[in-house]
């Protein structure tokens, strides 16, 4: 049986404006010859979401280089903002940030592919306004678009009941060893017998980064999954996201189960997100390998105590896995209309042991 060990304290926080109270995985964590590289999301209220990089040479103690100006990393994604009624220019929405910064990209949920034997070594694969995207880049740091994005058209689930249209945002990648394919675990919806619309875990296949299968759901949420939330206290559960990774002759996962409470009228859900480990043989049949989360949800009022989130692969040792997560100290549903950020609220990046 697998056993988890948190490292207590986070060791990565928002800092800088580009941040404001969200530093997340949403992510990449990747082992280099002299260091390690992190590519970790930030979200600005109104703005928009970055992908940033940071380094560090044991795993610790994490730095932010300030590689150029924000303005000038940032692609045309989000090229207009909404502010009470006035449509206004990106640039103009975003003058107060105009300075160096370790921003690589807009993109959302980024994943971060890693082949040093590549021409273009470095692979980032996210979400936009237009749906998913890919970059390519050299040194990891300027990151080229791909001309003919979006690789997968914007997913719509519309329910009719609640009059809601749901979108597919979550797909983090894997490069699977085993088969020689690019694996992206792409979001699904489906609604069940009482209307509610459910997130599920779909799949979509590539061979060379560009080239995307249509997303099949391969995952949807079970009378099990339901029970560990209702154990916990709240109603029902959702698969936010599964990392899976190659191990031994089959495949793991860390599934993000976003343990939920109720839906906001004019929103998402209110709940808690927790990381449990799952198993599959073919990366298409998946179960949880146990009713406990492998990284749990830290005690009320803990850096990590609301949402958890891990980066899209472990780091491998010799007996153990390390995997850098992010904890946030409020529910899901903090920031929504119905639930605005208390002055306590931010996201910050820890790490935990999974020891083999």
């Amino acid at each position: 049986m697998f056993k988890s060990i948190k490292h207590p304290k986070p060791v990565l926080c928002p800092e800088y404006p580009w941040e404001e109270k969200h530093t997340y995985l949403y992510g990449s964590v990747i082992e280099l010859q002299d260091k390690l590289r992190m590519y970790y999301q930030s979200y600005v209220d109104g703005i928009g979401f970055f992908v940033c990089l940071a380094e560090s040479e044991d795993g610790i103690n994490w730095k932010k280089p300030l590689i150029r100006p924000l303005k000038e990393s940032i692609p045309h994604i989000y090229p207009t903002v909404e502010v009470e009624g006035r449509v206004l220019d990106f640039y103009h929405k975003t003058q107060h940030l105009e300075c160096m910064s370790n921003v690589v990209a807009s993109y959302h949920i980024p994943s971060v592919i890693h082949n040093p034997e590549d021409e273009y070594p470095y692979k980032l694969f996210g979400y936009t306004d237009k749906g998913y995207c890919v970059a390519f880049s050299k040194d990891g740091i300027n990151f080229v678009e791909y001309e003919n994005n979006p690789v997968i058209p914007l997913l719509k689930f519309p329910n009719k009941k609640t009059k809601k249209i749901w979108y597919s945002d979550v797909a983090p990648v894997f490069y699977d060893k085993r088969k020689r394919v690019y694996r992206a675990m792409v979001k699904t919806y489906k609604i069940d017998k009482q209307g509610r619309t459910r997130r599920c875990v779909g799949m979509s296949i590539s061979k060379d980064f560009i080239n995307w299968s249509k997303p099949k759901t391969v995952w949807i949420p079970s009378e099990r999954e339901d029970r560990i939330a209702q154990e916990r206290g709240f109603n029902w559960a959702d698969f936010y996201g599964l990392c899976p990774f190659n191990y031994k002759d089959h495949y793991l996962g860390f599934l993000w189960l976003f343990m939920i409470d109720h839906e906001f009228k004019k929103g998402t859900h209110d709940g808690k997100i927790e990381v449990y480990l799952a198993y599959s043989k073919d990366c298409r049949k998946w179960e949880l390998v146990s009713d406990e989360p492998i990284i749990p949800l830290g005690k009320e009022g803990e850096w990590d105590s609301g949402t958890l989130s891990t980066a899209n692969q472990p780091l491998s040792g010799q007996d153990r896995l390390i995997i850098y997560y992010s904890g946030g100290n409020g529910s899901h549903g903090c920031g929504e209309y119905e639930k605005p950020y208390d002055k306590e609220y931010r996201a910050c990046i820890g790490f935990a042991e999974i020891l083999l």
